[in-house]
């Protein structure tokens, strides 16, 4: 258990590991809105744990929908189907960002640091998928185990 909770230090690996577990007990598709991933994350006693969310936290489940980089209400591509274990869809994404970079997260659980804005809107758009993503992207999820 501790390893999840290392993997979730971050609001947008909270957000992204529990879209990804909603997808995983609702046939690869991801939840519609908001609202229903909070219910999800509310209901399901497997993922505060996972998330390693405190019951503070659960019962502000907004502040984790929360840029802790740019302090902005993140951007989530709703309703993906997904290949739960498989897929490196962006599924979150900083909507400000901080310093010219955004970060997004994937379904693989992997962060990537992006600072060109066209291959940023290009995966929000759905029009690009992490594999096409340039040098210029770093996953920062090593970065993480330093913290």
């Amino acid at each position: 258990m501790d390893t999840f909770k290392e993997m979730n230090k971050l609001n947008i690996s909270k957000l992204a590991n529990s879209y990804v577990m909603f997808a995983s007990v609702n046939g690869n598709v991801g939840p519609k809105d908001a609202e229903e991933l909070k219910n999800f994350i509310k209901s399901d006693d497997r993922v505060p744990p996972r998330l390693g969310l405190s019951s503070s936290e659960l019962d502000n489940l907004d502040a984790i929908f929360i840029s802790d980089a740019d302090d902005e209400p993140f951007k989530i591509r709703f309703g993906l189907k997904i290949r739960v274990d498989e897929d490196r869809s962006p599924l979150i994404f900083d909507a400000v960002g901080v310093g010219g970079m955004r970060r997004v997260a994937l379904a693989d659980n992997q962060i990537l640091e992006v600072t060109d804005s066209k291959k940023y809107d290009r995966m929000w758009e759905g029009n690009m998928s992490a594999k096409e993503s340039g040098p210029d992207e770093t996953e920062i999820d090593e970065a993480l185990e330093d913290e």
